[in-house]
């Protein structure tokens, strides 16, 4: 038997011919990313461009409008999430926002809101905006956190 066909004969331990241009598959080398160890970010917030983002968004939105609770739901939602995509458009670096906007008749009654949350006071904080007609509000509230 020479070395050819002893090469086409082999077989496992199962008793299965194994083929002869099995190859062995070249391993990947691993990635490997180290801790930035990074406490500021590159691109911190800046509140001047969140606050006239808010303030174009607002008003743009209130431009033409009349107050009714069914449109006003939906135009909470809208009105959040353009301001939420615009300054994520901005990059700043490390940011998670929550936007919460809020629109209410004036009918003789008062308006109280509270939010607490576990932050830090120096990176994390929020911008308000007031949109005031004599028929309604519109408060929008952007919470920026620091994210490391």
């Amino acid at each position: 038997m020479d070395t050819g066909e002893r090469r086409n004969s082999l077989k496992s331990a199962t008793g299965r011919r194994l083929s002869t241009a099995f190859t062995v598959p070249q391993a990947r080398p691993v990635l490997k990313y180290l801790p930035t160890y990074r406490l500021e970010p590159k691109y911190p917030i800046n509140k001047e461009t969140c606050e006239k983002i808010m303030q174009a968004v607002m008003d743009n939105a209130f431009e033409n409008f009349i107050y009714s609770p069914k449109t006003s739901l939906t135009l909470c939602a809208q009105i959040s999430e353009e301001i939420k995509n615009r300054i994520k458009a901005q990059h700043f670096d490390r940011y998670r926002y929550i936007c919460v906007v809020t629109i209410g008749e004036k009918v003789m009654q008062g308006y109280c809101s509270l939010v607490n949350f576990l932050w830090d006071a120096e990176k994390d904080g929020y911008i308000s905006y007031v949109y005031d007609t004599p028929k309604f509000f519109g408060l929008a509230t952007l919470y920026y956190l620091y994210y490391d």
